[in-house]
């Protein structure tokens, strides 16, 4: 068995893997201020919730955009279930060629899902993914990471948006009927969302003006918020990261 950890700024993905299957799925909220011992504690209920044993668990990898909860994971795993997990981090084998200016400024999680869609399609193409930022990453069928674009997120948009204008409450992300608005709340919703796939769409034509046409891979807590609603031809794949975790894995135990 198999821990897959995906850390990002806003949630924290753990899936639970046997024979390089997805078995179990967890979200937790990221906060950098709960100690080793409570993160240690949430997983082993999980463990324990899903029937299986922490006996059973061979190894841990971690991909984490938040340095500050590396050594905290580091000191759960070690101290909890003996294990010392792999992160992802620069020059980890991962088999992809990277030609962008500095590869050790590549974020691991855009490492994580380019390894995962270009094994799975084998093409040009597009990881989208829409967490705490909305993101871009560009590989081609030589398995060339070409660089990318990074983008505010939907929700830190709306933090945003809400810190910076007095007169506008939160509203829930709800995809409204219509794209022009009829009050406050589906007017932001529907810039927020409408607002969002638009912007995905421009980039991808874009992005096929430089190099040809592409698929599309999206990803990403969000991607469910929007994926309905996109004018453009793509493959969702909501387990997309912690798919390649276990690629790397495999290249890296």
């Amino acid at each position: 068995m198999l821990l897959c950890l995906d850390i990002g700024n806003t949630n924290i993905v753990m899936g639970i893997t046997i024979d390089n299957k997805i078995i179990e799925k967890y979200r937790f909220a990221t906060n950098t201020y709960i100690t080793e011992d409570e993160y240690a504690v949430k997983f082993l209920e999980c463990i324990k919730g899903s029937k299986y044993d922490i006996k059973d668990i061979e190894g841990v990898i971690i991909s984490s955009v938040v340095p500050a909860l590396d050594i905290i994971m580091k000191r759960a795993f070690e101290k909890y279930f003996k294990i010392t997990p792999i992160y992802i981090i620069p020059g980890i084998k991962n088999g992809m060629n990277i030609k962008i200016e500095n590869p050790k400024q590549l974020g691991s999680d855009l490492l994580v899902g380019a390894v995962a869609a270009y094994n799975k399609y084998k093409t040009n193409l597009v990881v989208v993914d829409l967490g705490t930022a909305t993101k871009f990453i560009v590989v081609t069928e030589n398995a060339e990471i070409l660089g990318g674009a990074i983008a505010p997120g939907i929700l830190s948009s709306l933090k945003s948006l809400f810190s910076s204008a007095a007169k506008l409450s939160e509203v829930n992300l709800d995809i409204p009927k219509k794209v022009i608005g009829k009050d406050t709340t589906t007017c932001i919703q529907s810039g927020s969302l409408y607002g969002a796939a638009s912007m995905i769409e421009g980039m991808i034509n874009r992005i096929e003006k430089e190099i040809g046409s592409v698929k599309v891979v999206l990803t990403g807590g969000y991607a469910e918020n929007i994926k309905n609603i996109l004018n453009i031809d793509y493959v969702y794949e909501p387990d997309l990261l912690i798919e390649g975790l276990i690629i790397l894995y495999n290249k890296n135990k």
